[in-house]
Parts: structure tokens; sequence; C-alpha cells
């Protein structure tokens, strides 16, 4: 998935986390709701420790706790705040399909929770909170600050507290330790866990030796199509590939601990494949190339057949 991908992916999760629920007369369902949803709910009943409300046909419960009232001051009795029938603005806090249960709160939800942050998504204007001798803490309406580590920063920047980081990007989201990672470096659009051998990508190539080609899939690094790859027993790679082609690859091999990214030329096979019949100049340079690989190829089996009859 590229980053731009998941941006807007990441839009349409925060629209619909943050906008109202519509009410189009259609029943609401347990399986629809999500966590930060808002809904203009009624009140159907309320007890010392909370009220039930009723979001659209669904009975959620609002602790005391999250109950907000308009002067700011502690609640000492819940009937004196809400009575059945009266509107409140409510936002979801979690369901439980198991017990059929959903919290309400009247306090709005950050943007960002725990069941929508995703590493590679795009942070925007999170503000600088601590500093520490690792790196910063910001404040991005999240479940908790996040940590931006100063070797993820631009060299020689430090911000200070205070400080609006304008653009930035999860790496980690660990909620059972409770850690959340950004960087301010703009990380791979195809990182390393992503990675299979044998699927297929479309790159660039950004250099071209005899002995080999790299290409630009959008990995944390180049990979290499060494000319060993095409199956033949000498091939040149200057001659096949050039510098700024576009060419679609297959993985060999992917090794993320020593960083070794080994690609091949995907649909290269001397004996499958099937080249225009046509004059070299009327093809390309990678066809011509081919085919001229093919031709060695079929002359050494050639003449291995012949010594062997002989």
């Amino acid at each position: 998935m590229s980053n731009a991908t998941l941006e807007l992916q990441q839009e349409q999760q925060m629209s619909a986390a943050q906008q109202p629920a519509p009410n189009n007369g259609t029943m609401l369902r347990l399986e629809d709701l999500k966590p930060r949803m808002g809904f203009k709910g009624k009140v159907v009943h309320v007890e010392l420790g909370g009220a039930f409300v009723d979001i659209g046909g669904i009975i959620g419960f609002l602790h005391i706790s999250q109950v907000v009232t308009s002067d700011g001051k502690p609640i000492l009795r819940l009937a004196d705040v809400l009575k059945p029938g009266s509107e409140v603005q409510v936002y979801v806090k979690r369901v439980n399909l198991k017990q059929k249960r959903v919290d309400l709160t009247m306090h709005q939800p950050p943007a960002y929770g725990w069941d929508n942050l995703q590493v590679g998504m795009v942070i925007q204007n999170a503000k600088v909170v601590s500093v520490e001798s690792f790196g910063v803490f910001v404040d991005f309406d999240g479940p908790k600050h996040g940590l931006v580590p100063f070797n993820l920063m631009p060299k020689d920047f430090r911000p200070k507290v205070g400080d609006v980081l304008e653009k930035l990007w999860v790496i980690e989201v660990d909620e059972p330790r409770r850690r959340i990672g950004l960087t301010m470096v703009e990380p791979p659009a195809l990182p390393w866990d992503r990675i299979r051998k044998g699927e297929k990508y479309t790159g660039t190539v950004t250099r071209v030796e005899r002995n080999a080609a790299y290409v630009d899939i959008g990995a944390e690094r180049e990979g290499v199509v060494r000319a060993s790859s095409l199956g033949v027993t000498y091939a040149d790679m200057r001659a096949i590939v050039s510098q700024g082609e576009q060419v679609t690859v297959k993985v060999l091999r992917a090794d993320p601990s020593r960083r070794i990214l080994e690609l091949a030329l995907d649909g290269v096979d001397a004996k499958d494949l099937v080249l225009s019949s046509g004059p070299e100049e009327e093809l390309s340079p990678f066809a011509v190339a081919l085919q001229r690989a093919q031709q060695l190829k079929r002359s050494q089996e050639a003449t291995k057949a012949e010594q062997a009859n002989n």
C-alpha cells in the first residue's frame, strides 16, 4: 500500500469517527458502532451511577464520570443534571459485542485512538510538550503523547517545548506497552516487513553496471538485479536495461537484518519468452538483448547435444 493510499484511508477513517452518525431512519446495529462516533442521544433512564441513553435504537450507558456540565462543576446528584427525555451529545467510548454493551462519554474524544492508528500514517501539526535527552514527546490529539527520537529528525534540528512539528509519520503503535513512535523522516513506501519472496513490483532503474542493475521499488534501499539471474552464461546488463527505465521485477531474496534485496527481471526466461521476429532496430533494447541471450542459450544447448552424440 502506497503512502498516498494510506493517507486517503486515514482521512476517511477520521471523517467517519469525528462526524455525528447520520440519522436516516434506519436502525443502528451494534456492529456498526466505532469508538469516537458522535450521536445526539436521548436519556431514557437515570440511576445513581449513570444514565442510559438511546442513540438510535441502541441503548448505551453513560457513566457519571463521563458526564460534562456547562459550568464544569462537580456532579453531586446525576438526577439534577440529566432527566429522562433530555437530549445530550455523546460519543462512543467502547463497544463490547459479546456483552452487547456500549459505553458512552460526553467528553469529546481525541482525533486518534488505538483502534485507528496505523504504522505509516501521517500526523500533522503535533505540538512538542517535553524535550528529553533521547528525543521529544508531542501531543497530536491521540490516546497518549508520541515520541520522536532525535535520530529520526533532520540533521541538527532540535525543537523546543511549544514548537509545532508540521508533518510526522507513525512508525510504531504498541497499545499493550502504550508506546507511539513517530518520525520526521519520511519512511519508505514499501517497508521490509511487507516485502515477500516471489512478489512482483514495478520499479525504476537507478544505476546500471555490466553485471548488475539497481532498481528502486519504493523500499528502504534499491534492489539489485544480477546478470546471472537471466539464466544465460553471459549477459551485459548495460545492453538490457537503461537508467530511468521502468521495469517489472520479482523478489528473489529479502533480508532486512542484512539489508539485502535481490531481484530478477520478471518474465525473463530464454526458454519460455517469445519475442518479435522483426528486425532488431524495431525491437526495444531490452527485447533485443533478451533475444540475443535466447539465441546464445539455444546455441549452447545445441553444442552440448552435438558433443554428447559424438
